[in-house]
């Protein structure tokens, strides 16, 4: 839903002051009801929000000679390979910590 700016002539002022990052909280009832921001932080914050709700199109850059790019669930996976080789290598045997 878009409103005109005309139609909110009386909050005008507060809107040319505001800032990149800055963001116009509109009460009702004494509660922020609404939030009043500026297109570019509604754009990042809506790509962040797309973000974490789609954990498959997070990737994890794995640093080496290849490029490779892990997807969240994939770089999951290869995490515990790797915690539980370190774990059985290293890991003492209870039976022989005393």
């Amino acid at each position: 839903m878009n409103i005109n700016i005309k139609e909110i002539e009386q909050i005008k002022d507060e809107l040319h002051s505001m800032k990149e990052n800055d963001v116009l909280f509109i009460d009702e009832d004494g509660k922020a009801r609404y939030a009043i921001l500026p297109i570019e932080l509604y754009d990042s914050m809506e790509d962040l929000m797309m973000m974490l709700n789609d954990p498959d199109a997070m990737t994890v850059k794995i640093a080496s000679s290849q490029d490779l790019d892990l997807s969240y669930d994939e770089y999951e996976r290869i995490k515990k390979q790797i915690m539980d080789a370190v774990e059985k290598t290293f890991m003492p045997k209870p039976e022989k910590l005393n």
